[in-house]
């Protein structure tokens, strides 16, 4: 299978509220996601196995507008989620996870803050073909995960780590396994993209 690179540019709606403490993450994935698919398949820089079971169980519960969305197209072809902390109304710091969920086919993308639809945009990609079915689901992955947390779910077998420069992302970590990226700042999830996968 070929990895849909180069599909549509991120929307501007796409950024969090609090992206001055997320930017650098979300474009630490975007500039590396490319060269990572491919050093994926050519020589990996460091190379690890999944454990066994995961320490905790953790996974996410759907929204009701998630559900709904499912029921209607089903589950995306391909998705994005951030897990990052931004102030509230009051001033406090709160979690939030941002998802943006890829519909190719459908020419449609859908961002949920916190489990809630707050935009849905047109997704130009052209003609990508037929594409396989996406071996990942959103309710996977939680806030809060580990290394191994996120391995054990998502069933990877192997991955390779991309080394990032300490001044560009002090305790970053950015991953990349089959058809998947993820970066982890102090042992914790931060970032995850499941890919498009056109078929051969």
């Amino acid at each position: 299978m070929t990895v849909a690179g180069s599909l549509p540019s991120r929307s501007a709606k796409f950024r969090p509220a609090g992206r001055r403490r997320l930017t650098w993450l979300l474009a630490a994935g975007l500039l590396l996601l490319g060269s990572g698919c491919l050093w994926f398949q050519s020589a990996p820089l460091e190379f690890g196995k999944t454990a066994q079971e995961s320490s905790t169980g953790k996974g996410y519960q759907l929204s009701a507008d998630q559900s709904d969305l499912i029921l209607k197209q089903g589950y995306p072809e391909a998705f994005t989620i951030l897990f990052y902390e931004d102030d509230d109304e009051n001033g406090a710091l709160q979690d939030v996870r941002q998802e943006l969920w890829e519909y190719y086919q459908a020419g449609e993308s859908y961002t949920f803050l916190n489990g809630e639809l707050t935009s849905v945009d047109p997704l130009d990609v052209g003609d990508v073909g037929p594409l396989s079915a996406q071996p990942y689901l959103p309710e996977q992955f939680a806030a809060g995960m580990d290394m191994e947390d996120v391995l054990v779910a998502a069933g990877v077998d192997s991955f390779i780590e991309v080394p990032l420069e300490e001044q560009f992302l002090k305790g970053g970590k950015l991953y990349y396994g089959e058809s998947l990226a993820f970066g982890m700042v102090d042992g914790q999830l931060r970032y995850l993209e499941a890919l498009a996968l056109i078929e051969e």
